[in-house]
């Protein structure tokens, strides 16, 4: 019994930062939230801290992450620059759950059903003193280093916000 508890318990998340040997906090928020702003409220955090994990979606139907701070927004003008595609656009919610196996508003950075979605993080999230994603439950973010993110993720780094 007590297997099947810490299983529920441990998310993929986790467990990837937890085999890479990246450090991070588990910050329980005192109810389910699906918004940057609700967490940040939440946890008492700076909005910029909490980031989001934006799946885009050009033309030829593949899907591509996007890591922006929580205080920004995401210019698809920006992102299509760098794929090469004018039209990308966010990608549909039953798309988001059927690639990331999140549902939206805590979809991680991490752990995604599929392993063929590539990451790119904004420049901005690297200037962050702290950043919190999600652990894939909307109750519960893990704070980290936001150097981290790089050393979790295989990332392109740019310029994806405004």
């Amino acid at each position: 019994m007590a297997t099947k508890k810490k299983s529920s318990t441990i998310t993929v998340p986790m467990r990837i930062l937890d085999d890479k040997g990246i450090p991070y906090i588990p910050r329980h928020q005192s109810r389910k939230q699906y918004t940057a702003h609700g967490v940040a409220e939440d946890l008492g955090i700076p909005l910029a801290w909490v980031v989001k994990a934006m799946l885009v979606q050009p033309a030829d139907r593949t899907f591509a992450l996007v890591v922006i701070p929580g205080d920004l927004q995401l210019s698809l003008k920006k992102v299509g620059a760098v794929l090469g595609d004018k039209n990308v656009k966010l990608a549909e919610q039953r798309d988001v759950q059927r690639v990331t196996g999140f549902q939206v508003g805590a979809v991680s950075v991490l752990g995604f059903r599929r392993d063929d979605v590539p990451s790119y993080v904004d420049k901005h999230v690297l200037e962050l003193e702290r950043a919190l994603i999600s652990s894939g439950r909307p109750d519960m973010g893990l704070e980290l280093d936001s150097q981290d993110l790089l050393r979790a993720l295989e990332a392109q780094v740019g310029d994806f916000a405004y």
